[in-house]
């Protein structure tokens, strides 16, 4: 077993329950529809986290070449998914049955949006150290932005700030996946 394939088993199993959360977690509000309030910043947050999952199997196809790894690299590669798979499990009512998705998000935002923090610090700041890489680097631009406005988005439960910053945190990780990731080729 190659050194990509042992680290994938870990990183994909983390990356599967997180996986796994987003879709039980929908699928028990869509079971119970009848009785549940959506909110559309809750379910724009359930496919931001979805993708962003997805995004880190993606960007794994990166380390196909690593012949050595540190454990506190080992580490820094873990923390992204173990953020994700928290906030997809927090991400969701328990029980789903008579869910107010607008309350139950914003009494669980600044938890959520703080998780994301962590996860994006960890990302551009701790794990490009960690293999040493430059921390100011293009590839790790788009963190600085979100870090400032998911603390923004921490701080206040004001409707207006959420329905504009929620979506821009979207766009952000939809650009930075679309224009600084790789295309997954062997080379």
């Amino acid at each position: 077993m190659a050194l990509f394939e042992f680290l994938m088993v870990l990183i994909s199993v983390v990356i599967g329950l997180g996986l796994t959360e987003i879709l039980t977690g929908g699928a028990n509000l869509l079971r119970e529809r009848d009785s549940v309030r959506f909110h559309w910043i809750h379910v724009l947050f359930q496919f931001g986290v979805f993708f962003a999952l997805l995004q880190q199997w993606w960007e794994s196809w990166d380390w196909v070449g690593l012949e050595e790894i540190s454990f506190i690299a080992v580490l820094t590669l873990l923390a992204s998914p173990v953020f994700l798979y928290l906030i997809a499990h927090l991400l969701f009512p328990n029980p789903a049955k008579n869910a107010d998705l607008e309350s139950y998000y914003y009494r669980q935002a600044s938890l959520l949006w703080g998780l994301v923090v962590a996860g994006t610090i960890v990302g551009t700041f701790i794990r490009p150290w960690a293999w040493g890489h430059p921390v100011f680097h293009m590839a790790n631009f788009s963190g600085i932005p979100t870090i400032l406005i998911c603390f923004s988005l921490m701080s206040t439960k004001n409707p207006r700030v959420h329905s504009a910053l929620a979506p821009l945190i979207i766009l952000i990780l939809i650009l930075d996946t679309l224009l600084a990731g790789s295309a997954i080729s062997v080379e």
